[in-house]
């Protein structure tokens, strides 16, 4: 803990430290087992952080995958209706793509 105070701060933190201790009434091994629950509730407040970020994680992956997966139904569709002949601009406009992402595609298909 004390990397996280300024150097200035930390003669004045310790001294504050050992007088709040020689003021209350606890010993070292009760100061230890309390030291050891504030451990133990951090442990559980960085758990449940890094679950949360790993379900965010999952959830933009999925997201990003269900985008992913509708942009190549809209291409697959456009490489279809390429090969039926329909015009670029027709298609742009039923598919949603471009007309330069068709074009593309229809360079690609040749």
């Amino acid at each position: 803990y004390l990397d996280n105070i300024p150097g200035d701060y930390e003669y004045l933190f310790i001294a504050t430290t050992i007088y709040v201790f020689n003021k209350i009434d606890i010993d070292l091994e009760e100061l230890m087992e309390y030291a050891r629950e504030l451990r133990l509730e951090r442990r559980e407040d960085i758990m449940t952080l890094a679950e949360r970020l790993r379900r965010e994680g999952r959830e933009e992956g999925r997201k990003e995958g269900r985008e992913e997966g509708r942009k190549e139904g809209r291409e697959e569709a456009a490489l279809n209706a390429l090969r039926e002949g329909l015009d670029v601009k027709l298609i742009s406009r039923l598919t949603g793509l471009s007309v330069e992402r068709i074009e593309e595609l229809k360079e690609n298909l040749n």
